[in-house]
């Protein structure tokens, strides 16, 4: 062999058969995608292909910075607005360059001109399905979609929310698609004429090189085809053509600029979140869901500052002497854990107790006379203040009177709004609606004209109701599965059972819940059951649809993508009732409605009136609903008539959250802060209570402790049930509602000495939907100012002044907290601005803390993201 080391010959062929194979998977890699798009032969043209997501990059953009505008100063929206179209303009010559070079045959090396199409085909179908699902999200939700919450879409009761965009999907697709096959030559076109300005001067450079050289002259196509002029690479050079020598030096000339503007712009969030081009914010997304929180400077110096950073609640449990040491009873757990420590109200900095207040004067001659044997609470889904009664000339009916012909609203329209919502009339003692009614009985209670939820997601609201804490900073329901760090309703009336036990004249409590729609939806199963709701006295759709249903399968249709309408649950209202009579029980039922949800839809023997047509159809639906479900509640209390127990149970009707529809026209709560969503009814109605309104600030996370006090104060409980009652109340965040309300106390040792209630500080939380984005913070000092606090990044810090921009829709907005101070000062003042700082230090301390309480991220004993 003379030395040679050459390979045996079936060495080579199994060379070469592994070269094909490889090849041949390449090839197919490189094809599946335009495979898949073969039955639609423009789709599989490379032309179009670029064309569609040239054209859906570029609006998912502008859809991006018009979000989002307002988070910026307009000097800087319009400086720096090239820049923000950088990387999206980098993006599309990427993709063109690769169509061009991956399909020239002057490149000898087929393996890697099929693996250049099979990625440029793979980058092409994922930048279009994430513009495509951007643009979309938008069209319907009116918010962008952050894809952190991407898991959502794999609940199985999300499916028929993700269903309900279909129309919207199909419309934005046939749009993108018309504008690009219509002008998918242009575009391509243009797209390889910034190629060419890319790439021209390299290809002057080596012209020159080679003309020095005696080289042959370097044909026009350059880099990417010597020989071959394709049939569908049109290039005139024609002084009027986009690929001509004066258009390749404008578009060289806007490269250049696009370059200097971006390199010389400020390096701010801001400004560095709007210039992200869509297929890259997934990523993005991602990255970014650590606080931000604990980087923020303070710069006037007010409130607590990092004076707090050492401070935490948690602490060995409160001594209860009255829990059971042979039994660990559901929601106590934490007593019979050594070791393990527990939120302490008086560890609490931020804790106002209350407890030392007088019964509010209108009730102190009241209570003795009232007698609560069961309670029954009433969740109204989507429910907003205003519409608990609706009110003639109020926001929604201004709206409606715009949309109407001449600004005047039809006979029908104003017969169905001012006999809509009689039985919130009824409940809240409130007929001064502007309508003239007949019948003026009401029921008796407490009606709260200022409370805000302590969540705008459901499943988080139902945790600051049943469980009266604020829930937890995260996305979506995760309460369930992390430290719920106090009993909730449901399991402190089985402690209270378990008291009782020996006691004849005592009757146990049984707790109920009812709802006609799915439970499976974010694992609304599992929560409920956490909140102490027995599972065999849980219903649901499901168990509604069953043939084990108690009253017989219903097959009712669904009217929206959670499920049918409340109706079937009559039956099981008037037998919780029935049976307690028969086993000598009190009742606690809990209802959950959903008429009221997106897209707002009603039975169809229910007769529905057009209010609005166009931009208000949604309210128009809306309001169509509330007032369904006022005929609903009527219908509950005319159970409790039938049964003979109204004259002994407390109603309390409150709302999950609201809902903004006439306020921006958004149909939904997600990453939607608006003031809209947070403003919602509280209720507590009893017959042998006076009418009263309450004008103070309150939550839903205080609604359980007023219902302990409620049930002492009334003597609704034993000795032994009152004694814990009144401990338990006191380890609660919350305030009781039937006392003097307070201010919070953390600038003074004692309270109870201050003589200037209006120096104190009572601040409150509301958890935006779905959790882990945005806070809002109010204090009761200033009712009508409001922060939005951004948890993560990429979310603007918003002030707004209710008082003057009541449908808060003109808030200040910024990305960075000092701009963000800077722009509220120059529209409203120091001191604003110096109570926006003060609000962002205290929920700085408070998200920290609420993961503490829950054992959430960095404090779980398996750290969660």
């Amino acid at each position: 062999m003379n030395g040679s080391h050459t390979r045996p010959l079936g060495d080579r062929q199994c060379l070469s058969t592994v070269r094909q194979y490889a090849l041949a998977v390449a090839l197919f890699v490189s094809r599946a995608p335009m495979a898949l798009l073969a039955p639609f032969p423009k789709a599989a043209n490379r032309k179009f292909a670029f064309a569609f997501v040239a054209v859906a990059i570029v609006a998912a953009k502008i859809i991006h910075v018009i979000a989002r505008e307002r988070a910026l100063l307009r000097r800087d929206l319009v400086i720096w607005m090239l820049s923000f179209f950088m990387q999206d303009f980098v993006l599309l010559l990427a993709l063109r360059f690769l169509a061009e070079w991956s399909h020239s045959t002057s490149h000898k090396n087929l393996f890697l001109r099929i693996l250049g199409r099979a990625f440029n085909s793979i980058l092409i179908l994922f930048s279009a399905l994430i513009s495509v699902v951007n643009i979309t999200f938008f069209l319907y939700a009116r918010a962008e979609v952050r894809w952190r919450d991407v898991a959502f879409a794999s609940d199985s009761g999300s499916r028929g929310v993700l269903l309900s965009g279909l129309v919207t999907l199909l419309m934005v697709l046939f749009c993108i698609t018309a504008v690009a096959g219509f002008f998918q030559n242009n575009i391509f076109m243009v797209g390889g004429a910034a190629v060419d300005a890319v790439k021209w001067p390299y290809q002057a450079f080596m012209r020159r090189r080679r003309a020095e050289t005696n080289y042959s002259f370097l044909p026009s196509e350059g880099l990417l085809d010597d020989q071959e002029k394709r049939s569908d690479d049109i290039r005139p050079s024609t002084p009027g053509s986009v690929e001509s020598p004066f258009w390749r030096k404008i578009w060289s000339g806007f490269i250049i600029l696009q370059f200097i503007f971006y390199a010389l712009r400020p390096h701010e969030g801001a400004l560095i979140f709007m210039s992200w081009t869509t297929p890259l914010i997934p990523f993005v997304d991602f990255k970014e869901s650590a606080s931000i929180l604990r980087d923020i400077r303070p710069y006037n110096r007010v409130g607590i500052n990092y004076d707090w950073d050492d401070k935490t609640a948690l602490t060995d449990p409160v001594v209860f002497d009255w829990l059971p040491k042979d039994k660990v009873l559901k929601g106590f757990e934490d007593w019979y854990e050594e070791g393990r420590p527990h939120y302490s109200a008086k560890a609490d900095p931020l804790k106002i107790s209350n407890m030392d207040q007088d019964i509010l004067p209108e009730l102190k001659n009241s209570l003795p006379d009232v007698s609560i044997k069961h309670i029954v609470l009433i969740v109204l889904e989507s429910t907003r203040k205003d519409v608990f009664p609706l009110k003639k000339d109020d926001l929604i009916w201004r709206r409606f009177e715009e949309a109407a012909p001449h600004n005047r609203l039809s006979g029908e329209s104003v017969a169905r709004l001012e006999t809509l919502t009689p039985t919130a009339n009824h409940l809240t003692g409130d007929f001064g609606d502007g309508f003239e009614h007949e019948n003026i009985t009401r029921r008796g209670g407490i009606n709260f004209n200022d409370a805000n939820t302590a969540s705008t997601y459901t499943r988080k609201s139902m945790i600051g109701t049943m469980c009266g804490i604020w829930p937890l900073v995260a996305d979506f329901n995760k309460e369930y599965i992390h430290h719920i760090y106090q009993p909730c309703l449901p399991q402190i009336l089985e402690a209270f059972s378990h008291l009782d036990q020996n006691d004849a004249k005592e009757s146990p409590w049984r707790s109920q819940y009812l709802q006609s729609v799915t439970l499976s939806y974010d694992h609304a199963d599992e929560s409920t059951e956490q909140f102490g709701f027995p599972k065999e006295n849980i219903i649901g759709a499901r168990y509604l649809r069953s043939n084990s249903a108690k009253f017989g399968k219903v097959n009712l249709p669904d009217i929206n993508y959670f499920g049918m309408a409340e109706a079937p649950l009559l039956d099981y209202f008037r037998d919780a009732f029935a049976s307690a009579k028969q086993s000598n029980e009190r009742v606690f039922l809990t209802h959950l409605t959903s008429t009221t949800h997106h897209p707002y839809a009603i039975p169809a023997e229910e007769h529905y009136v057009p209010l609005a047509s166009g931009r208000w159809d949604d309210l128009s639906h809306y309001v169509n609903a509330v007032g369904y479900d006022d005929r609903w509640l009527g219908k509950i209390l005319g159970v409790l008539d039938d049964e003979g127990v109204a004259n002994e149970t407390l109603v309390v009707v409150t709302g999950d959250h609201g809902i903004s529809l006439p306020e921006n026209n958004k149909p939904a709560s997600y990453h939607n802060p608006n003031a809209g969503c947070n403003h919602i009814p509280v209720v507590m109605s009893h017959p042998s209570l006076p009418p009263i309104d309450v004008e103070d600030s309150v939550s839903t996370m205080e609604i359980l402790p007023t219902i302990l006090d409620l049930l002492r104060e009334t003597g609704s409980l034993s000795d032994a049930a009152s004694k814990a009652a009144a401990d338990l109340m006191a380890n609660y965040e919350g305030q009781s509602l039937i006392r003097k309300l307070r201010h919070s106390d953390y600038r003074v040792a004692n309270p109870t000495e201050v003589a200037n209630e209006e120096e104190l500080r009572n601040w409150q939380f509301i958890v935006m939907n779905p959790g882990r984005a945005m806070l809002g913070v109010r204090d009761r000092r200033h009712k009508t100012w409001r922060l939005v606090v951004p948890v993560i990044h990429d979310v603007e810090w918003q002030f707004t002044d209710l008082e003057t921009d009541p449908t808060d829709t003109d808030s200040v907005q910024a990305f960075e907290f000092r701009a963000f101070l800077d722009k509220i000062q120059q529209r409203y003042g120091k001191e604003e601005a110096k109570w926006a700082e003060e609000a962002a230090f205290i929920a700085r301390w408070w998200v920290e803390e609420n993961n503490k309480r829950y054992e959430y991220g960095p404090y779980a004993a398996t750290p969660t993201p």
